[in-house]
């Protein structure tokens, strides 16, 4: 779609202020998400870090983790994206993709490529691990892995519906409602516009959204799985589309360890870390063409010229005439 912008800052400009609200929400977030955890962590103790990361991990501080890992994520990215676009646009719903409609064979569409990618981002984490890494560095990027997998286990804790309602409320929803508003619909935005080769901005914008997850070896995984939801963005300017299959990608893996657990048990969430045969990754590479190319026949009437930006009307390119502008049109009204 074609963004609008009242061009009130440069691209530089638009890039400093979101870069200096994330940076405020990354404090904010920090102080944020150690609220829920003071009953959890004991700040006098001595021990060290890892020990300390130990007593975090238990079954019974599921609660505390789900209300620090969300409380960080809203002040660290939705806050910041949400106040760059009320202070740099005039309307801030539009510009970052919230759209009154969106088209239901597209959101279906979505789902299916979320469905059909999953070989293939299994065979790129297989690829990352042969990668010449040495054997001390590989080990570091398994215990990262081993880390990660305890936090999603306890913070996934399912004793039943209600336990799979909240994880899938944490774990799935806002995820993908943070994550899709701050990269697509703040980052890739600017980007886009600013450089004038949408690609490259999905390709600057997939390598940075799969960096802030912090897992190595699974690097190339999210950023084939950016690049898609980047491309989603891209042809139709619609984040709720981003959204949709965001969550489903999240809520499938959330149902999956939802089935593999018994109450009362601890959850193994490495079984999720499955190993697709070569041939089914061939299968689903051609598969996921299909989809996208048919996504893109299907909200073709909806593509407005992608990635370009226009002008909101009674706005001059000089961002000084903009109050004038403003002021003339208030008068009238």
């Amino acid at each position: 779609m074609a963004h609008y912008a009242t061009n009130r800052y440069s691209y530089w400009g638009q890039l400093g202020l979101l870069a200096a609200f994330v940076g405020g929400g990354l404090i904010l977030g920090i102080v944020a998400s150690m609220i829920p955890m003071l009953g959890v962590i004991d700040f006098a103790s001595k021990e060290s870090l890892a020990k300390q990361m130990e007593n975090i991990l238990k079954p019974e501080n599921a609660t505390a983790l789900r209300w620090s890992q969300t409380l960080a994520t809203l002040f660290m990215f939705l806050v910041p994206v949400i106040l760059y676009a009320r202070v740099c646009h005039v309307k801030p719903k539009l510009h970052l993709g919230f759209k009154k409609t969106f088209n239901w064979k597209q959101a279906g569409l979505a789902m299916l490529i979320m469905m059909a990618c999953l070989p293939v981002v299994d065979g790129l984490q297989e690829l990352t691990k042969m990668l010449p890494w040495s054997k001390a560095t590989l080990q570091k990027f398994d215990e990262t892995e081993a880390t990660y997998f305890k936090t999603v286990a306890v913070m996934a804790r399912m004793n039943g519906v209600w336990d799979f309602i909240i994880s899938i409320l944490v774990i799935a929803l806002v995820p993908a409602v943070v994550e899709e508003v701050m990269f697509r619909g703040g980052m890739q935005n600017l980007l886009s516009r600013w450089i004038k080769m949408p690609i490259l901005a999905i390709v600057i914008t997939s390598v940075i959204f799969s960096a802030v997850h912090g897992s190595y070896l699974g690097f190339l995984s999210r950023f084939a799985l950016g690049f898609l939801l980047g491309w989603m963005y891209y042809r139709t300017g619609n984040i709720w589309l981003n959204i949709i299959a965001h969550f489903f990608n999240n809520a499938a893996a959330v149902t999956q360890l939802y089935l593999i657990s018994k109450p009362g048990q601890k959850i193994d969430a490495s079984m999720m870390d499955t190993h697709s045969p070569w041939w089914l990754g061939i299968a689903s590479t051609a598969v996921l063409i299909g989809l996208l190319i048919a996504f893109d026949k299907v909200g073709r009437k909806d593509i407005d010229r992608p990635g370009e930006e226009v002008l909101i009307p009674g706005y001059s390119s000089n961002p000084f005439d903009n109050d004038i502008a403003l002021q003339q049109g208030s008068n009238q009204q």
